[in-house]
């Protein structure tokens, strides 16, 4: 089988078209955590109902607080945001970058987290 000398000169310019075309730039723009990227847009009313609904407990969410995101490791791309409800309990919101969200009461994680408390940036 004889292949065309304009083969390499095909494929060499297909890869160039896709790179200068930006589809590989973009994926690799792709964000840690989309749902805290869409969480950070909202006001800070949108982003304490928003967060309260990770709690699985009744609760009208005041005072949002973004703690961080974990830039390596295991746990990349979590977000953990601190959350008060109503009548004074708070919690500590790690969303995953697939959107699921866990919570902990902040009292447990000052006793329990090595030195990491809610509303503390980390």
């Amino acid at each position: 089988m004889k292949i065309s000398p304009t083969w390499p000169t095909a494929t060499a310019l297909a890869a160039a078209l896709y790179i200068l075309a930006g589809w590989h730039v973009a994926a690799a723009q792709t964000p840690e955590n989309r749902y805290n990227d869409d969480l950070l847009k909202m006001s800070p009313q949108e982003q304490a109902a928003k967060l309260a609904e990770h709690l699985g407990l009744w609760c009208i969410g005041t005072k949002p607080f973004l703690m961080g995101v974990t830039k390596e490791g295991p746990a990349k791309g979590y977000a953990y945001w601190s959350i008060e409800c109503a009548g004074g309990q708070s919690y500590m919101v790690q969303i995953a970058p697939d959107g699921r969200g866990a919570a902990v009461d902040c009292k447990t994680l000052k006793e329990n987290g090595e030195g990491r408390e809610c509303y503390k940036p980390f």
